[in-house]
Order: C-alpha cells, then sequence, then structure tokens
C-alpha cells in the first residue's frame, strides 16, 4: 500500500528541492504561511500573478493579469515585488474572509 505524503511532508520536501532558472514561464516568487495555512505566490510568463493557499484541504487561488508599461517588454525586479505584494493581499483577505466565516 502506498503511503500519502503529509503535508508538513510535502512542504520540507517543497524547502529541500532544487531551485528553478528565474527565466522560466512559472516563477515561484514567495511560499509563506498565514494563520498556519501555505500561501504560495506565482509569477506565470511575466504578467499573471497567483496565489495559490490551502485552506482546510482544498486549494484556493486568485490572480491578476500586469503588463508592462507601453513600449515596455518585461516588469522590472521593482514592479514584480509590487505585484507579489498586491496578490498577496489578495491571498490573506481570501483567508480572513474563510477563517470569519468558519468563526460564525
Amino acid at each position: 500500500m502506498t503511503k500519502i505524503a503529509t503535508l508538513k511532508e510535502a512542504n520540507d520536501l517543497f524547502n529541500k528541492a532544487k531551485k528553478v532558472k528565474a527565466n522560466t514561464v512559472i516563477r515561484l516568487l514567495q511560499k509563506s504561511d498565514y494563520k498556519g495555512c501555505p500561501v504560495y505566490l506565482r509569477m506565470i510568463d511575466g504578467k499573471i500573478f497567483e496565489y495559490l493557499i490551502i485552506y482546510k484541504n482544498e486549494i484556493y487561488t486568485g490572480f491578476n493579469v500586469i503588463t508592462p508599461e507601453i513600449g515596455k517588454k518585461k516588469l522590472n525586479e521593482d514592479q514584480i515585488a509590487q505585484c507579489g505584494a498586491l496578490i498577496f493581499t489578495g491571498a490573506i483577505t481570501t483567508l480572513d474572509q474563510l477563517f470569519d466565516k468558519k468563526a460564525k
């Protein structure tokens, strides 16, 4: 019988994983926890900023599409950091609503 990894074991394996090159289509911007729930922030194709959160063994996601200003091909690192902060706000707002719904 195959053993299914726990969330902690999966997180431990993820933290030990080799980093991928930054020029890939999907770039992990940040992995953190908020109120005990894993939060992953990703950039896809240089313009789609997505969050993935795990709450009670369910995955919730949201995204924003943010394109470079006219005449530019890519966002710079400061702009990427600002987009990451924006999408993280969406993730924690979602979690706050889920926890608030549970409390009622």
